[in-house]
């Protein structure tokens, strides 16, 4: 999918909303698309649409993503019920190009969580995920792909 298209998407589904930080989720999604790199921005964008919206995956198809987005999207929404840490093991243990690109999606999506300066309480497991992603990563080899400001940001 054209990342313009799913920035829009994700601005129309996300208007109001805001996450536990208080914050409008717009604003997040944007900087977790700012932090991959230009293959992974569309899943970036869209990475909270099927959890925090009533977009449905057909649309999203019609406009343009694809099968492996699809099943990226697919590993990245949590199912209602689904404990946080079986969600990112699931992501974690994931094959193919989809498990390769919703890790990387969600490898950004944990640094922007992390990245507050102070989390509340109820915040899930963030850096217990990260670890377990990041050692997939390097047991499967995988290159982090990541945007030149990121790669600045991050040391």
């Amino acid at each position: 999918m054209d990342p313009a298209v799913a920035r829009n998407i994700a601005h129309q589904s996300h208007a109001r909303q805001r996450n536990r930080f208080g914050e409008p989720i717009v604003e997040h999604v944007e900087r977790v698309a700012a932090a991959v790199g230009i293959e992974d921005r569309a899943v970036a964008f869209l990475h909270d649409v099927l959890e925090h919206s009533d977009t449905p995956p057909d649309e999203l198809i019609s406009l343009g993503l694809t099968v492996n987005e699809l099943a990226a999207l697919d590993l990245l929404t949590r199912a209602p019920g689904e404990a946080y840490e079986l969600h990112a093991l699931r992501i974690a243990h994931a094959i193919g190009a989809p498990g390769r690109l919703a890790r990387r999606v969600k490898l950004a999506d944990l640094d922007d969580h992390l990245g507050h300066a102070s989390l509340p309480d109820n915040v899930p497991p963030y850096a217990w995920a990260r670890i377990h992603l990041l050692a997939v990563q390097a047991r499967r080899a995988e290159q982090p792909r990541q945007t030149a400001a990121a790669r600045v940001k991050r040391g």
